[in-house]
């Protein structure tokens, strides 16, 4: 009959088991008990702008030509005999027909030649044109037009009213105005995380950060990629809470205190209240600030974290308030030793009433055949 309690029913590891688990050298993953410190710590590496990933100054003119562009020339003489001049009334302008610019970067005007236009204004090919003409044409007036600016461009692409590439205009161009341009999102903000790849750099960030807060809205740059994400977050819930569950959640920013609030709280009856624990992924190198020993236990150079927070101490529901909850995190509330103990009763209550029931019912079988 003991032998059959040894093993209790549990929904997962007691504090002890973890705790004790985390001093061993080949731990899968590191323990951090959490304080004010460490929550306002996480807050602030969670927080990371995109002016920090990219940068927040413009990288170069959209003005500027570049390869691929498609240039217009046209060309004005101060002469009815000119070699550009309309005729016979007089003065006139000649269009030279669109063309692409070059991989070398150049274009071709008749009698100027080969032009670099290239990463340069339309007012300074204008100014290399015209001098390229003085000898030949008389007071020569040209105008440089950009037909199309497909070099200037970024592609916008996800949950976007229309996706494709998307031109950038001389002066400001920034993330918002960008996906305004391409028509906005296909749906509510709170479902959707925008995603930047600029060469091999790639950041991603809830909609509705992009939106609140203007750091996040830095300014794009040529050939950047930016994709508009479906991405519903969740949290779940397992152990003595009042439910477990996979929770969907809106907010922004959701601190642990919320998280646990839509799950109904904790079991009164069967929570550790030291033993609130928060299974999560993070970057080696943010991890060291906490525990210096840390190394990495995944190839993407990420490490397994179990965070613990005492709601005993009376600063505990304080760092509840400031624990931001992340996408895909993982919430453990451990069993009290108290909860256990009832289990273990409760095991030997079951297994020892139909003994005690047995034995009853043969003493009143003895008892009716004396």
């Amino acid at each position: 009959m003991v032998s059959s309690c040894t093993v209790i029913p549990s929904s997962g590891p007691s504090a002890d088991t973890i705790q004790s688990g985390a001093k061993t050298a080949e731990a899968p993953y590191v323990l951090v008990n959490v304080t004010q410190a460490v929550a306002d710590m996480l807050a602030k590496s969670q927080e990371r702008p995109l002016s920090v990933a990219f940068g927040s100054s413009r990288k170069k003119s959209s003005s500027r030509i570049g390869v691929g562009d498609v240039v217009s020339v046209v060309i004005w003489e101060a002469s009815q005999n000119g070699l550009f001049s309309s005729g016979e009334k007089g003065i006139g302008a000649a269009q030279i027909p669109p063309q692409p610019v070059s991989e070398n970067g150049t274009i071709v005007v008749p009698y100027a030649g080969v032009v670099r236009v290239a990463d340069r204004s339309p007012q300074e090919v204008k100014a290399d044109i015209e001098k390229a003409l003085s000898g030949m044409a008389v007071e020569p007036q040209v105008l440089v037009n950009v037909v199309a600016n497909n070099s200037n461009t970024v592609t916008v692409t996800g949950e976007v009213a229309k996706s494709g590439l998307i031109p950038l205009l001389p002066g400001d161009n920034r993330l918002l105005d960008v996906i305004a341009t391409a028509g906005g999102p296909r749906m509510e903000s709170h479902q959707l995380a925008v995603q930047i790849t600029r060469g091999s750099k790639s950041e991603t960030i809830p909609m509705e950060r992009l939106i609140s807060d203007p750091r996040e809205n830095i300014h794009v740059q040529s050939s950047d990629v930016i994709t508009l994400i479906r991405q519903p977050r969740s949290f779940t819930v397992f152990g003595a809470s009042m439910a477990n569950a996979s929770v969907q959640f809106d907010e922004s920013q959701l601190y642990l205190n919320q998280a646990l609030a839509k799950v109904g709280g904790l079991n009164d009856d069967r929570a550790n209240a030291r033993g609130i624990f928060i299974y999560r992924r993070e970057p080696v190198d943010m991890v060291r600030k906490m525990v210096p020993t840390a190394h990495p236990t995944h190839a993407d150079g990420t490490v397994n974290v179990i965070y613990q927070v005492d709601l005993k101490d009376p600063s505990g529901f304080f760092i509840l308030k400031g624990f931001k909850v992340s996408n895909r995190d993982l919430i453990y509330i451990a069993n009290s030793s108290l909860a256990e103990i009832r289990k273990f009763s409760t095991l030997i209550s079951t297994t020892v009433s139909p003994i005690v029931q047995g034995a009853a019912v043969a003493s009143n079988i003895n008892d009716l055949s004396n």
